[in-house]
């Protein structure tokens, strides 16, 4: 198969648009999951956040006069019990975090290959290979 030169410069324009089309698109969704990434970090700190005070809770009802009361011990048991259930939501925050990250890495570089890719074909010319 052989390309005249128009078309060769026809395929190149429309094959670099649309390089840079999949490129714009790839930061568009690296961005977006920037934004989710910034979402379930401000949700993790409010969970820190929340663990830190149930810690301090705790400890003053543990150093209170009346810490040997059934009613005071219920009430760090509580306590402990919804802090216990912060942990798993945390790991789960954080890991969702790892795994939105790591895509946005693996969009960040299909961007620049695919713009890489684009500077190429400005260039490159489909040349026959002679038969035997």
């Amino acid at each position: 198969m052989t390309f005249t030169a128009a078309e060769q410069i026809t395929h190149r324009k429309e094959f670099i648009a649309e390089c840079r089309q999949k490129a714009w698109g790839a930061r568009c969704h690296a961005d977006w999951i920037a934004k989710n990434i910034d979402e379930l970090m401000a949700e993790y700190k409010k969970i820190q956040d929340e663990d830190r005070t149930l810690e301090a809770d705790i400890k003053e009802l543990a150093s209170a006069i009346d810490s040997h009361t059934v009613d005071n011990r219920n009430k760090r048991k509580a306590l402990q019990e919804k802090r216990n259930a912060l942990g798993p939501q945390a790991q789960f925050l954080a890991q969702s975090a790892q795994q939105a990250q790591k895509a946005m890495q693996g969009l960040l570089q299909s961007v620049e290959s695919t713009l890489a890719l684009a500077a190429h074909a400005e260039t490159w010319v489909w040349k026959e290979t002679a038969s035997t």
